[in-house]
């Protein structure tokens, strides 16, 4: 029942804001001063009345949600005229590898048709998927090359964890896109860096769209010319049969464009009860109003047609078309009811029919084409911009809620609530820059920027780039700090050291993570607490920072035990024990590792459990107490045999052989090591099968058997040139150099030696300072 009363209530108030907007319209549109003096009325209820519109928006947790397909194309143009030699040439050009094609020519000349249309004819050479991705090329600050990436990887991998690191996220893009085949479309194409990175693999066929000619290498271009007279009179009449008799006067004034032709040509079949001469006659004097007709001249013929059909549409039906230039991209038609106050979307249908809005039926989203929105925003008013702007933040950040209690339920559920996401991305991200850009000076505003980052923290983590990320939160985090909203301060402070975290800003993050931690303990956060030191200990640690890192895992793990979270405790024994081992704290290692053992029966991941063992075991063979070491590895290379992936499996080999060679076993040790060699050649883990080969090496010159120690450094340095492991080639090279050194072969030794310095210099390994003094010592320097 409170629903149903909330509800009424907001659109009662929705239609006393619309009842006041009206008011606000000056009959004559051109004349906006009083138009926009009256909408700052209308501006100041829609602010008083937003906290209502918001909770009845959020009542629906379904807003928007559709199984709709991501980035389908439009269906073919239902009126399509001339262009058959460019069609020929397409079809021959795309039978080339890599296919590439590149259409340039002016906005409207019908280069969007003409990729599309070339779908259905191009399918038998490209069967499979067919992409259609807006580039925003008209936009001020259009997606960026890695943007797309990301998006299209995500389409075909939803819950796939896209790395910071643009190198590898291309590496990602090509991959995703190998195992499938189709065409892929760039619409409205900015520039070359924008296309270049983003050719698909030969198995698709590449199209783009630009108004600007884009070199990419191996491309084949086409030049989009105006459509020929002819052609030209073929699609008037196809699209307005009734204007025969006056095609020869209209036609030319469009000058082949293909938005002037189907805007003016649905004009005339919408009030086809008007004579076509004296249809002409408006046309040609709309025409007029923009100068003399110069030859090539081709958007003077568009305004005129786009002016006479703005004239002859109903005053409610522009309001609403000047604002849907606020939206960045597609939409719905759900968005526009709210936003636009179209509430039965009768102005909406309307402009479809007259052509000044696209519908992609294929996914069921609308869009504006760029020389309709270049028309359109000089007409928009201030007031009416400020009004249909804050709606659109208030419509979008009740989809990122609705996105949110989706990916919250898990499952299938969160899969639907990030296609959701995906879907609206332009506009939340539309809706997240208005909040943000008047966070300072409205308090509504403010509560929208921390809203927006809140609701919205897991889904732009995983589908935004850091950078931008970091602005979101930001942005956030002033907002939440303005309001005094503790709660909200101390997520996006976490959020946003995560953040840089993930980019390595060591001294950002770091000081970020420890104000995020002081206000959860401030605050009596726990959950706060114990994030702020995960990310804490895990930058610590990338940085090598080991006596901080076992700082921040001690703190950790008192709040895991006192939670009496058992799995949590034995994941941060496992990482202490590992950063001790790394900082050569091995009595503390065994110490840590020790207490992990205490729990280890009650833990059920097994890959942990190796770590731990091999830590441990590395601990009390530092420590001198072989047989400690050699139970723990033991137990540990069993558990690695029975767990998905091996882990650590040919490292246990390694480390078990050294902790048996120490009992004095020398037989069992090579034993162990042609067991870890097996292992390694099946699990094709080279690298590890290397550094198996240089120990079976070391064992055998140990054992006097020097031969069989010449051929193991022969087979690990000829395996690491293979494989172009330049570290396992240095540690090759360096361990044999000190054999020979000590045989008293010094020639031969200082010969590896040397090789092994460049390499190690190279790689910037410390051992290099070694080498260097051992060369000197063996030359008699």
């Amino acid at each position: 029942m409170t629903t149903i009363i909330i509800i009424i209530v907001a659109v009662v108030l929705l239609a006393a804001l619309a009842k006041i907007f009206m008011k606000g319209s000056s009959s004559d549109k051109k004349e906006t001063s009083s138009d926009s003096d009256k909408s700052t009325s209308s501006k100041e209820k829609d602010n008083k009345s937003s906290s209502v519109i918001k909770k009845a928006m959020s009542k629906s947790a379904d807003i928007g949600v559709k199984s709709t397909d991501l980035f389908r194309p439009p269906p073919e143009p239902p009126f399509f005229s001339g262009r058959k030699e460019e069609m020929k040439k397409i079809i021959a050009l795309a039978s080339t590898r890599p296919a590439v094609v590149g259409i340039s020519g002016f906005s409207g000349v019908g280069k969007t048709c003409l990729a599309i249309t070339m779908i259905g004819k191009l399918t038998p050479q490209f069967p499979g998927n067919r992409l259609f991705i807006d580039m925003q090329g008209e936009n001020p600050n259009p997606p960026s090359a890695e943007d797309i990436m990301r998006r299209i990887i995500l389409k075909f991998h939803p819950s796939q964890t896209l790395p910071s690191d643009n190198k590898k996220l291309a590496k990602l893009y090509r991959a995703a896109l190998k195992a499938h085949k189709g065409i892929l479309i760039l619409d409205d194409a900015f520039n070359a860096d924008q296309v270049k990175p983003l050719v698909p693999p030969s198995s698709w066929l590449l199209m783009f769209t630009s108004t600007k000619p884009i070199l990419v290498p191996k491309m084949a271009a086409i030049d989009l010319e105006p459509l020929e007279i002819l052609d030209s009179h073929t699609l008037l009449n196809q699209l307005a049969p009734e204007i025969s008799p006056a095609i020869k006067e209209i036609a030319p004034v469009c000058k082949g464009v293909c938005l002037s032709l189907e805007i003016i040509g649905r004009l005339f079949a919408i009030n086809s009860t008007m004579a076509p001469d004296y249809f002409a006659k408006k046309f040609i004097e709309e025409r007029k109003k923009y100068g003399e007709d110069e030859k090539g001249n081709l958007i003077d013929g568009v305004r005129a047609s786009l002016s006479l059909c703005y004239r002859m549409l109903p005053e409610n039906t522009t309001a609403i078309l000047r604002k849907l230039v606020i939206f960045p991209g597609s939409f719905t038609a759900n968005a526009v009811s709210f936003i636009c106050e179209d509430p039965k979307n009768l102005s909406l249908t309307g402009l479809e029919k007259y052509g000044l809005v696209q519908y992609n039926l294929n996914n069921n989203r609308y869009y504006l084409h760029s020389q309709v929105k270049s028309y359109l925003k000089p007409l928009l008013t201030a007031g009416e911009r400020g009004v249909a702007e804050r709606r659109l933040a208030t419509e979008f950040m009740n989809v990122l809620e609705s996105a949110h209690y989706h990916v919250e339920k898990g499952g299938k559920e969160a899969l639907k609530g990030f296609r959701l996401f995906d879907l609206e991305l332009e506009n939340i991200k539309a809706g997240m820059d208005w909040s943000r850009k008047f966070c300072s000076q409205d308090k509504d505003a403010a509560q929208m920027c921390s809203a927006y980052t809140e609701n919205g923290a897991t889904m732009i983590s995983k589908r935004l780039s850091p950078l931008e990320c970091i602005s979101w939160f930001e942005a956030a985090l002033s907002a939440a700090s303005q309001l005094a909203d503790k709660e909200a301060e101390r997520k996006h402070l976490l959020n946003l050291g995560k953040q840089y975290v993930l980019l390595n800003q060591s001294k950002k993050a770091m000081d970020t993570l420890e104000r995020a931690l002081t206000l959860c303990k401030k605050e009596g956060d726990t959950e706060g607490q114990r994030d702020a030191l995960n990310n804490l200990s895990r930058i610590c640690q990338i940085n090598n920072d080991y006596a901080l890192t076992t700082k921040y895992l001690e703190q950790n793990i008192e709040l895991a035990k006192a939670a009496e979270d058992d799995e949590e405790e034995f994941k941060l024994l496992v990482q202490l024990t590992s950063s001790c081992v790394q900082n050569e704290e091995y009595n503390k290692a065994v110490h840590s590792g020790e207490q992990g053992m205490e729990i280890f029966e009650m833990v059920k991941d097994s890959p942990l459990k190796v770590s731990l063992l091999y830590n441990l075991g590395k601990g009390y063979l530092e420590t001198e107490e072989p047989a400690l070491a050699l139970e723990k590895l033991e137990k540990g290379l069993g558990l690695a045999q029975k767990t998905p992936k091996l882990p650590l499996l040919g490292e246990l080999f390694k480390l078990t052989a050294d902790a048996v060679f120490k009992t004095g076993d020398i037989g069992s040790a090579l034993k162990h090591l042609e067991k870890g060699l097996e292992a390694m050649r099946k699990a094709k883990n080279q690298a590890i099968e290397g550094a198996l080969m240089v120990q079976m090496a070391e064992i055998h010159i140990h054992n006097k058997n020097e031969d069989r120690a010449s051929d193991y450094f022969e087979e690990a340095l000829n395996l690491s040139q293979n494989i172009k492991d330049r570290a396992l080639e240095g540690k090759a090279l360096w361990t044999w150099s000190q054999a020979l050194g000590e045989k008293g072969n010094l020639d031969d030794a200082i010969t590896r030696a040397q090789k092994a310095l460049k390499i190690f210099e190279e790689l910037k390994k410390p051992e290099a300072s070694e080498i260097r003094d051992k060369i000197k010592g063996w030359s008699g320097d």
